[in-house]
Parts: C-alpha cells; structure tokens; sequence
C-alpha cells in the first residue's frame, strides 16, 4: 500500500491549498479533496489555523463505494509549488479529519451534553 502523497501550493487567488496529490504532468497537477488554510490571529495574539474545504463533499453524489471524492485539476504556470519542506502532521491529521469524517447517527447519546474537544495544533 502506497503512502499518500499531500501537496501544498498557493493558488492565483493567494490562497494556501493543501490535498492530495492525485496525479501529475508537466503542466497540470490534480488534487483530490483539496482544502484552503486559513490562518487568523486571535484576541489573546495566539494563530488559529483552519481548513475549509474548496468545495463540499455534501455537495457531491457518492461513488458506488460511498466515497464523494472530488478533483481539481489546477495549472502549473498559475499556482506556486511548495517544494523542499514537509507540512506539519498536525495539518494533515485535520484534513483526515475534514475529508473523512467519522459520523455520528442522529439521536445517538454520545457526546451529548459535552463540549467539543479543542485541538491544539502549535504549542503555546
């Protein structure tokens, strides 16, 4: 089984996008699931990071296997490649997280009553 391959770029709109990298040509890059990174500092002075996705998988009709993958296929002349460095595993976690969400089913009592736990992603 292959490691999957993350790619992060910055696109022409100056978003930072993270994803898979599906596949690749000398002129294209196609990235499946991608997201945008958006960082903010806080009232305390503290960065919060946060992954949004470019577009919804709620927005996509399911393959067979249940899976709603989507692609983008975005030109190389018009993003900037990160090349040379690794992203945090921190980040990559949250994107598993956002692309591969575990559900819980309505009425379930897990959880209720609880506060959403708060992941830190940078030490303080």
């Amino acid at each position: 089984m292959s490691e999957t391959k993350y790619t992060t770029f910055i696109d022409n709109a100056g978003r930072s996008i993270f994803g898979i990298n599906s596949s690749e040509t000398k002129t294209s890059i196609t990235v499946e699931n991608p997201v945008m990174i958006h960082v903010a500092q806080q009232e305390n002075g503290q960065m919060a990071v946060q992954l949004f996705p470019l577009f919804f998988a709620e927005f996509v009709q399911p393959n067979e296997d249940e899976s709603r993958k989507n692609f983008f296929v975005y030109n190389k002349s018009s993003v900037a490649l990160g090349e040379g460095f690794d992203v945090d595993p921190r980040i990559s976690e949250q994107y598993e997280r956002i692309v591969n969400p575990t559900l819980v089913p309505a009425g379930s009592k897990e959880g209720e009553g609880e506060e959403a736990e708060v992941i830190k992603l940078f030490d303080d």
